[in-house]
């Protein structure tokens, strides 16, 4: 799913777009053999070559001598008009409606609605005076990042290079982790392709709207990579053309395990809380939320490894991620759920002061100032992405 996030883009060559093959869940799905092809559906003469896709003049000119072949003679008189019913052209408004109209799109063009609504009225700013980004939502503020000391960098990018000592032990790990992890996310919570098709398109558009907002941070924040700081850092992997605060391999890993979590809490366990912060689970390793964490962890820590980013980097992300996941699933809900909490945006805000902050497995939140439970409200939810919301719950409560 080469279109998710920065990371398919940022390898910026063709072997990678091969590796987004072999490691994306549409690529896994091919390899495996799972949907085998429907004859008829297929190829030059199916659906592609009628859609445009590839191109079929033979086929189209076919239709054209068919349907003149089945008009012939007296069959076009005994035509008539199919008038269609007035309530066929109403503006859908209920749920079920907005979802049966949902489901009826291209999956392209559903996404493409999905993400406009979720990213209208976000705006990040930029505060020369405090060297912060702030996300907002119209007026109100959902993260705010100050960018990190000289000396900072300067510090972890010792840190750096002595994680480069694991690159021998890690480099399939890193490879396999440039796209999104979807073999992963799928090992921890069985999702596959067939079954939870919703629910993997609905993470595909969090995803790409994730990336868009990182990238905007990292844009305003202008930090550069490691290899600025170290002709020792030597990549395992093409630095990336963008810089590097925050990671965007940390803020789409904990996007993608917050929320995950919360589709599976609200469709198997809407009868109890849901809990915020993610440094609360560190005693149920079992959990899926704690494995999706534990994993963010591990893709971020990779990134180190490899010598794309400093460890500072991981930690923004990881609170940028668990941040948007909120407020993406905000967009997708009318009203706060009552029981689980869930359905409510969160405000926080990373302020380093010159400290050598190092991330930590199953506490990535420690040094935020701002509790992940403090809530911002939710407004009115967009009618595309709250539908794929209730498909992709739909998926869940089937099992």
């Amino acid at each position: 799913m080469s279109s998710w996030g920065p990371m398919a883009a940022a390898a910026g060559s063709a072997g990678s777009a091969g590796s987004a093959g072999s490691a994306g869940s549409a690529g896994s799905a091919g390899s495996a053999g799972s949907s085998a092809p429907i004859v008829g559906l297929d190829g030059g003469v199916g659906f592609p070559g009628y859609s445009g896709l590839f191109p079929n003049p033979m086929l189209a000119h076919s239709i054209v001598l068919t349907r003149d072949l089945l008009l012939s003679g007296s069959a076009s008189a005994g035509l008539t008009d199919i008038a269609p019913k007035a309530t066929d052209f109403e503006r859908p408004s209920t749920p079920d409606q907005c979802s049966i109209i949902a489901q009826r799109l291209q999956p392209n063009v559903r996404a493409v609605l999905a993400e406009g609504e979720v990213l209208q009225d976000l705006r990040v700013t930029w505060s020369p005076a405090t060297e912060t980004a702030q996300l907002s939502h119209s007026q109100t503020p959902l993260v705010a990042l100050t960018r990190p000391i000289f000396d900072t960098f300067r510090k972890q990018t010792k840190e750096v290079l002595s994680y480069a000592d694991l690159r021998g032990e890690r480099v399939n790990e890193i490879l396999a982790q440039v796209v999104p992890q979807s073999a992963y996310w799928s090992s921890i919570t069985g999702m596959t392709p067939e079954r939870h098709k919703y629910s993997l398109e609905l993470l595909g558009v969090g995803l790409r709207c994730a990336m868009q907002i990182v990238m905007q941070f990292k844009h305003v924040l202008g930090v550069p990579r490691p290899t600025a700081l170290s002709v020792l850092t030597q990549p395992v992997v093409l630095t990336p053309g963008y810089t590097a605060y925050p990671s965007g391999h940390a803020t789409e890993a904990a996007f993608a395990a917050e929320l995950l979590s919360m589709l599976f809490h609200q469709a198997l366990h809407a009868d109890k809380p849901f809990v915020a912060d993610p440094k609360d689970d560190t005693l149920r390793l079992t959990t899926p939320r704690s494995q999706l964490h534990r994993l963010a962890y591990r893709v971020a820590e990779n990134r180190v490894v490899a010598g794309l980013h400093y460890p500072i980097d991981s930690m923004a992300g990881f609170g940028l991620g668990i941040a948007m996941a909120h407020f993406f699933v905000s967009r997708c809900v009318t009203s706060v759920d009552t029981t689980t909490k869930i359905g409510s945006a969160c405000f926080l805000k990373f302020d380093p002061k010159g400290a050598d902050i190092q991330p930590r497995l199953d506490k990535p939140l420690d040094l935020w100032t701002q509790p992940t439970v403090a809530s911002v409200g939710t407004g009115q939810a967009g009618a595309v992405v709250a539908s794929l919301w209730r498909l992709a719950l739909a998926e869940w409560k089937l099992l």
